[in-house]
């Protein structure tokens, strides 16, 4: 039993001792400025924010460069990839970038379901540690599809777009200074799909006959 706990409390002190390894991005379509079950594609959807928090998870927790802790998890770039997945679909109309003064270094490009899009900050301007709204995804919703961030391009030739990520002053792992999801941070949010009206009826049908 005394081995156990002592088992126990080394465990718990290694895990508060270790660096927490994350950032989040998000998709929000209310408004709202957070991903939520409120967030939902229709066909009043017209819209998708995307914002980006460099700092923190998707719990709040503060995180610090994977690499070196000492240097900041700032922003001078960003790269997005999208795909729309599930019944109906998803028509890209244009991104409209955010932060002042970034221009698109990829211009944003269409392949099927996929779409992707990069963007530099000026030189010696990086955005500081912290919650960021990186733009808006122009949209036409037809039936219930859903939308979700890639995570790199394998698979969609036609996007010159990478990777889904932030270019920082951290040095990163992969890719020098680029913080990339699924490989330095994982916590993200995309955009269910609305429930049919429907299939909610029938749903209730199927329940009173049980």
């Amino acid at each position: 039993m005394k081995r156990s706990l002592l088992l126990l409390g080394v465990i718990a002190a290694l895990a508060i001792g270790a660096p927490a390894y994350s950032q989040y991005i998000f998709m929000d379509v209310n408004g709202d400025g957070a991903c939520t079950s409120a967030d939902i594609l229709s066909s009043s959807t017209t819209t998708v924010d995307v914002w980006l928090n460099t700092n923190h998870n998707a719990n709040g927790a503060t995180v610090t460069c994977d690499s070196n802790a000492s240097q900041p998890l700032d922003m001078f770039s960003y790269s997005l990839l999208f795909r729309s997945q599930g019944t109906g679909s998803l028509t890209y109309n244009g991104w409209t970038n955010a932060p002042a003064g970034y221009t698109a270094t990829t211009p944003f490009t269409v392949a099927g379901t996929d779409a992707g899009t990069d963007y530099n900050g000026p030189t010696g301007a990086n955005l500081g540690p912290g919650l960021v709204k990186l733009g808006t995804l122009g949209v036409t919703v037809t039936g219930s599809p859903r939308l979700i961030f890639l995570q790199d391009n394998v698979g969609s030739p036609g996007l010159n777009t990478a990777v889904t990520g932030f270019g920082t002053s951290c040095d990163a792992t992969t890719y020098p200074n680029t913080y990339s999801l699924g490989i330095d941070f994982f916590d993200n949010c995309g955009i269910p799909s609305g429930t049919p009206t429907a299939a909610t009826t029938w749903g209730k049908i199927k329940q009173l006959y049980k």
